[in-house]
């Protein structure tokens, strides 16, 4: 009877070790980082972080949902995220969907001798192209043969990291970092395509990656959310690591109201989603409904997040948009061992409040826009 119990008692010891050692997490060390304690970044934090060096990976991503119905994605890279083990090889990629159903695609390389970042501010120079700001306003210029795009950026909800921003996979030193300068914001941008020229407004939002690992050695996938839905604002994605870090999930969520965050606590919150099922041209499963659920520590504030799929705006493979020749997406696709795939949803999001059980808000928004990004194969697909 003893030798049972004591037995008993080992395997609760090694099991309660194991539940609380975690493979893939947020990490809180602010003084390893340099960091002020928080969830609020500094200037600085959105200057340049890596330098571009080989085995660095950074870029500085910026969408809008304009009133005329226009979707704008542009980010500047200090290099392609699959080419993370060449030197800075600076590139920009600019996505314009239409209310008509047309696109403008245009992938940049810019020439290295005409790179420039701040590591104090966000101030991002590729030849003739810049990305620029302070946290609360923001310039975003771009130019080519065919089109030009000034954007311009005003901050409406704090800016905001989850803790020290900094992902930690293991034992391994790779780590994955993130914060968002504008979590919300409005925007004017012009743009003129092949001679004319489009004038809007809208919201916006602004986040900052950086990495010294190549992201597909530590995340198999990710969604990522973002809606504005009456008062508040959500931003909300789970990120599953790879086997090597046991699909250990690692969920980031920030609810601001009146552009203050009331709830941002990733370890708070669980996502269920329904079975994915098989889209044929990025081959991958895609389920059709998310739901993110929050409840506070005291157990008396609920948030619940829904999004229901309607369409694919973007299903592609990363390669083919990057490389146009058949034998080179092969040959890339070989040499690096990857094969990313990328999705972009629209659909409707909701937003329902809870205080003490009892529902007090709730809120529905039938523009809602969300992502599917895939850097390994899915689980149980060789």
């Amino acid at each position: 009877m003893k030798k049972t119990i004591s037995l008993i008692s080992i395997l609760l010891l090694f099991s309660g070790i194991f539940a609380q050692t975690k493979l893939a997490y947020v990490s809180d060390d602010y003084e390893k980082y340099g960091l002020k304690p928080g969830n609020i970044p500094e200037i600085r934090e959105d200057g340049i972080r890596t330098g571009g060096k080989k085995g660095t990976y950074e870029w500085w991503y910026f969408d809008a949902h304009l009133e005329d119905g226009t979707a704008i994605v542009i980010i500047f890279y200090t290099k392609p995220f699959t080419e993370i083990k060449k030197g800075l090889t600076p590139f920009i990629s600019i996505n314009i969907d239409r209310t008509d159903g047309t696109s403008i695609k245009k992938p940049y390389y810019g020439k290295i001798e005409n790179f420039f970042a701040s590591d104090t501010i966000c101030d991002v120079r590729i030849d003739k192209n810049y990305f620029k700001g302070d946290l609360k306003n923001y310039q975003i210029h771009y130019e080519d043969e065919e089109l030009t795009i000034d954007a311009k950026i005003k901050r409406t909800s704090e800016s905001w990291r989850p803790k020290t921003g900094h992902f930690i996979y293991g034992n391994s030193g790779k780590e994955f970092a993130w914060l968002v300068p504008v979590p919300k914001g409005k925007t004017e941008i012009t743009y003129t395509y092949k001679g004319k020229t489009y004038k809007s407004q809208g919201s916006c939002y602004h986040d900052h990656n950086f990495g010294n690992a190549d992201m597909s050695d530590v995340v198999n996938h990710w969604y990522w959310a973002r809606a504005e839905l009456g008062p508040y604002n959500v931003i909300a994605a789970e990120l599953i690591s790879v086997k090597e870090y046991a699909a250990e999930p690692i969920i980031v969520f920030n609810i601001s109201k009146d552009g203050k965050t009331v709830a941002d606590k990733g370890e708070n919150v669980k996502l269920f989603r329904t079975y994915g099922k098989m889209n044929p041209e990025g081959e991958r499963p895609v389920s059709n409904e998310l739901k993110f659920i929050y409840i506070s520590d005291d157990k008396k504030t609920k948030f619940e997040f829904s999004l229901t799929r309607q369409q694919n705006l973007m299903e592609m493979k990363i390669f083919d948009a990057l490389i146009s020749n058949k034998i080179k997406r092969r040959l890339a696709t070989l040499v690096t061992g990857l094969d990313p795939a990328y999705f972009r949803f629209s659909g409707t999001a909701n937003l329902k409040v809870y205080e003490n059980d009892c529902k007090t808000e709730e809120f529905t928004g039938k523009k809602a826009f969300w992502e599917l990004m895939y850097f390994g194969k899915p689980y149980g697909i060789k």
